[in-house]
């Protein structure tokens, strides 16, 4: 398959490019897993975007931000950058992205439940929590239109004293390690809020927007 003029191409289990030398020092292989081909195809995809279109040099044990997970690169000894995942709770690194797909599927696949397009957060975006987020319980999330930097979610438990001063601005990432129950709900469009209650999840978009 040709994309942007980089071969994407499939041998044993991986998926490899070749042309990407012309942009930085090595090429990209991906092994698979357990979903399908295009699964794949897109994360490659997604990243000979923001090496071509950016003139981006990435380098070997360097991060890339895919979506609303992190992949980074590793070098083996080869002609590759083999590509790796943090794992759900950040301590590691794994290889492959089947967490990444996991979690970018689900947050499309409940947007498209309520016909609404997806806007990722990005993993390095901040976001707004009270006291309780980390502790794990119940959590209303409102997201507003924000600047870039931030995701825009502002996410308050009942533990809210309703003083602003309390709240914490933190980034996404610990966020998504701490809580991956609400992962799915973060990609729903500015304007929208998740309520978690007894047990159930209610969205809907804000009255005050």
């Amino acid at each position: 398959m040709d994309y942007k003029k980089i071969e994407i191409k499939e041998l044993d289990k991986f998926f490899y490019t070749e042309g990407l030398t012309a942009y930085i020092e090595k090429e990209i292989r991906l092994r698979k897993g357990i979903y399908q081909e295009i699964d794949y195809v897109n994360v490659i995809k997604y990243i000979i975007d923001c090496i071509v279109e950016t003139r981006a040099k990435f380098l070997e044990n360097q991060n890339i931000v895919y979506y609303s997970w992190l992949l980074h690169f590793k070098n083996d000894g080869s002609n590759y950058f083999n590509l790796y995942e943090a794992n759900k709770n950040g301590e590691k690194l794994n290889e492959g992205c089947d967490l990444a797909i996991a979690v970018i599927k689900s947050q499309s696949e409940l947007c498209s439940e309520y016909s609404l397009l997806p806007i990722f957060p990005n993993f390095n975006q901040m976001i707004v929590i009270s006291k309780g987020v980390y502790e794990g319980k119940a959590i209303e999330g409102i997201r507003y239109d924000s600047p870039e930097h931030m995701s825009g979610w502002w996410l308050i438990t009942d533990d809210y004293d309703d003083n602003i001063e309390s709240l914490m601005t933190v980034h996404y990432y610990h966020v998504a390690f701490q809580r991956p129950d609400v992962l799915k709900y973060l990609a729903l469009p500015f304007g929208y809020r998740f309520l978690m209650k007894d047990e159930n999840i209610e969205i809907f978009k804000d009255e005050e927007e």
